[in-house]
């Protein structure tokens, strides 16, 4: 077990490591593969008119599947909280996408004071829609969209929220 790999293996190691990688970048994802990335700063106003927290969204929509993905930040960049959310597409419009969460998964990373009230408020809808119904039902409809840039601006419903996003299909 002492022996030293071969001068010949060291050389294998790159395109061993780098054919995969390249594979799943390059891998074609189809007309029904969206990946939003979506930003919002989170005010509080019950707090104060300051900016209380940045929110990123991460949204993967893949045939008739779909993940999200939301994380909290304090404005020096520290994490506080997470919530993943799996499901279901239920159809296939590139200006609104439908869809129906099954699975909500949420971590609080911070004392609950000070986590934003948007968590708070869309872990509770979300348990009880999922307690209710068994899926937690949610939209995002595009408002503009820059396919130069590839980036768009969406509401999410049901909370009105407006996100600007940078997308690839």
């Amino acid at each position: 077990m002492t022996e030293r790999l071969s001068p010949k293996w060291l050389w294998a190691l790159p395109p061993l490591i780098l054919i995969p990688l390249l594979a799943v970048h390059f891998w074609p994802r189809g007309d029904n593969t969206w990946l939003l990335n979506c930003h919002n700063e989170l005010y509080d106003t019950s707090r104060s008119d300051q900016l209380q927290h940045y929110m990123i969204a991460d949204f993967v929509l893949y045939g008739s599947a779909a993940r999200i993905y939301y994380r909290y930040f304090t404005t020096e960049g520290k994490p506080v909280a997470n919530i993943i959310m799996q499901g279901k597409r239920l159809s296939r419009e590139d200006d609104h996408f439908p869809l129906a969460m099954s699975t909500v998964k949420h971590e609080r990373l911070g004392p609950p004071d000070a986590l934003p009230a948007h968590f708070n408020q869309l872990v509770n809808f979300s348990d009880r829609n999922l307690a209710i119904d068994g899926v937690h039902n949610t939209s995002i409809e595009v408002l503009q969209h820059d396919p130069d840039s590839q980036s768009m601006v969406v509401r999410f419903l049901p909370s009105q929220a407006v996100c600007s996003c940078v997308y690839s299909r």
